[in-house]
């Protein structure tokens, strides 16, 4: 006969197993990754904006928790949180059981540009899949809206970037990329010449008074012959209307990356010279002080792109917000971006203090710079391993969380400086 309390304690056993309050050691899978650099943050949340509970050094160990789009979620000592992807070696048994196996990567990948992806796809909607939809998402990824993965499936997150992309466009935010969405994502559609009323009568630029110097914002007869001449160009697609809003700006952009230009979307004194062949009327824009934690740290939104000018060589560079809490964390675009951090800091990338302006959407901004790489980068390919500090009014740094003078002073020179 069975020892009652063996059969007591069977029975015990049974009902924990089932409800889940006992896992036994072979139902029990555990998985460690090893931190592959220094200065990797843990993060409290799923993105590169969250703030963190601590910084992990190369080698530390992590117990692996699952994912969560680029971040795995791990627990380190006390700290359940998350960490990027790219910095942590994991095993492969963890991928696969993650559902996070490395996927191909998408036949747009290589594409740089909107022109690069080649011909205009169709409208698409929630539910969508297919090449229309990884080519719109790979155009979404470029203009900075979407951060997910290119796979060619239509979900919320695509929704997502589409509805961002929309607002910004200042078209209806419905999150489906209708004709309309993709006429202006891809830069094609709009108004032709020939049935404008702006343009009756217009052939040629030689035709056009040489406006003066106009930014976003600006209206009259000086936006309306920029118009003019971006439509003559192929730049500007929507109605001449005498009104500098988004779809001009982005016209100017592209003519400007075009002609080689520095493109922040301004038509300034070169810009208008370029477009006419003569000179322009020059055009300084007042250099703002942008009180950092008075609404100054959401001006510049995360992935936006904008141009940094040195005050003492008047050099410029093109740099992309990625990150940063009590200042703005920033890397440069490009590798030429790179170089001209370089040559700014006399050959080699440095920690000192340097007074600049900001230009982001029609308004230059006091602030300071360093330019050492370092922690976290998002840009393959720009040769600048890391991310670099954009200090503005009585902004702090992430180290300290004090306000660090020598930002301060350069901000201070800069405000007396003017693009």
């Amino acid at each position: 006969m069975q020892n009652p309390l063996r059969r007591t304690a069977a029975v015990l056993m049974t009902i924990l197993t089932l409800t889940g309050l006992f896992t036994s050691p072979a139902m029990a899978a555990s998985h460690t990754g090893s931190v592959n650099t220094d200065k990797v943050f843990l993060r409290m949340k799923a993105n590169t904006t969250s703030s963190y509970y601590d910084l992990l050094k190369k080698g530390e160990k992590v117990e692996l928790l699952g994912v969560s789009g680029d971040f795995f979620k791990v627990r380190f000592k006390t700290f359940t949180g998350y960490v990027m992807r790219k910095y942590l070696n994991v095993p492969s048994a963890a991928l696969k059981e993650f559902g996070a196996e490395a996927k191909p990567a998408s036949k747009y990948a290589s594409a740089r540009t909107i022109k690069d992806l080649g011909k205009t796809p169709a409208a698409t909607r929630t539910g969508s899949s297919g090449d229309a939809v990884e080519k719109l998402q790979r155009a979404l990824q470029i203009k900075g809206y979407f951060k997910g993965t290119v796979d060619g499936k239509y979900g919320e997150m695509t929704a997502e970037a589409v509805r961002k992309f929309q607002q910004a466009a200042k078209l209806s935010a419905s999150g489906t990329a209708d004709s309309a969405t993709i006429a202006m994502l891809f830069g094609t559609g709009g108004t032709p010449v020939k049935d404008d009323p702006g343009m009756a009568g217009i052939k040629s630029i030689s035709q056009i008074a040489v406006p003066n110097t106009s930014s976003p914002g600006s209206s009259g007869k000086h936006v309306k012959a920029l118009q003019q001449a971006l439509k003559l160009k192929g730049y500007y697609k929507g109605l001449v209307d005498s009104g500098y809003g988004r779809g001009t700006q982005d016209a100017v952009k592209r003519y400007q990356q075009a002609v080689g230009l520095s493109a922040d979307g301004i038509a300034g004194f070169s810009t208008i010279r370029k477009l006419f062949g003569k000179n322009a009327a020059n055009y300084t824009i007042p250099t703002e002080k942008l009180d950092w934690f008075n609404g100054g740290k959401d001006v510049i939104p995360q992935w936006a792109s904008f141009t940094i000018k040195d005050v003492s060589t008047g050099k410029t560079f093109s740099a992309r917000r990625w990150s940063g809490y009590n200042h703005l964390d920033a890397e440069p675009l490009s590798k030429e971006d790179a170089k001209t951090m370089k040559e700014i800091s006399g050959g080699s990338f440095s920690w000192a203090r340097r007074a600049v302006l900001v230009k982001y959407n029609g308004h230059v901004y006091a602030a300071s710079i360093n330019t050492m790489p370092h922690e976290e980068d998002t840009i393959p390919g720009n040769t600048f391993e890391g991310h670099f500090c954009v200090h503005f009014y009585k902004s702090k740094t992430h180290g300290t969380n004090l306000v660090d003078q020598a930002h301060q002073n350069a901000v201070a020179r800069a405000m007396k400086s003017s693009w």
